[in-house]
């Protein structure tokens, strides 16, 4: 039988490790890096634009991205914030990222620790199992 494939579109900023980028790669994931893009050294919401205009949920490792909870995602592909040591962030992502669909994510801001995972989406937040 074969393996599912993963459906989720991911854009990683330059806080993303390359080597998670493979990585996610080696699962079916569909995953560009900001530097493969030339967009390193540019502003946070310039990242958010390019993975708008990508329609690619923007991954990170930069919790400054976390201040964008209250900003309006209408119409983004959505925000996960890794918030976990750089050693766990493969162990991390293979267990949490199956947990989501393309429009799970649209319009939300994710943020997924080692024990938690919380979901905000129009102004409200949920913690997913």
């Amino acid at each position: 039988m074969p393996s599912k494939k993963p459906h989720i579109r991911l854009y990683a900023d330059e806080c993303f490790p390359i080597t998670a980028v493979t990585f996610l790669k080696s699962l079916g994931y569909s995953i560009t890096h900001a530097y493969d893009q030339r967009m390193t050294g540019r502003s946070d919401k310039d990242q958010l634009k390019y993975s708008q205009k990508e329609k690619r949920t923007l991954i990170t490792f930069d919790r400054d991205f976390i201040k964008y909870k209250d900003s309006d995602l209408t119409n983004h592909p959505g925000v996960i914030v890794l918030s976990c040591s750089p050693t766990q962030i493969d162990s991390l992502c293979k267990k949490s990222l199956p947990k989501f669909s393309q429009s799970s994510l649209t319009e939300a801001l994710v943020i997924v620790g080692s024990d938690h995972i919380s979901k905000m989406k129009h102004n409200i937040v949920s913690e997913i199992k």
